[in-house]
């Protein structure tokens, strides 16, 4: 996540910079640096902005799961967190999903895929 994205996610929450900072468990100061772009905003802080975005602000319609949307194998389902716990329209908020046949074990590897995702760019039509 970049630092334009960050600060429209914290602007669509409606949140100043202090009050995104408490929701996040980071300073104040960070929360300028991240907007600022002197520091990169970390996976943990990112994942829980996401968050906060999708519970505040969910995808217009019936969305179904992202195995069904993305014609995921029964055999690569069984396999996926993301199957495992029925996280329907946000696997990119669960680790250890297999996305086109693999696992992205790190949070900004498997993010670079998620932005490319109908899944993901459905849910967060506002950011991308």
């Amino acid at each position: 996540m970049d630092n334009r994205e960050f600060s429209r996610a914290r602007r669509l929450l409606g949140k100043t910079q202090a009050e995104i900072a408490q929701l996040l468990g980071v300073s104040a100061k960070a929360v300028q640096s991240y907007e600022q772009g002197w520091r990169d905003v970390p996976a943990h802080a990112e994942r829980q902005l996401l968050f906060l975005l999708y519970l505040k602000r969910p995808p217009e319609g019936e969305q179904g799961p992202c195995w069904e949307r993305t014609d995921c194998p029964p055999e690569t389902r069984l396999n996926c967190s993301a199957w495992e716990f029925r996280a329907d329209g946000i696997c990119w908020f669960i680790n250890g999903t297999i996305c086109q046949g693999e696992v992205r074990v790190s949070w900004e590897r498997k993010m670079q895929l998620c932005r490319r995702c109908e899944v993901y760019r459905s849910s967060f039509p506002y950011l991308t």
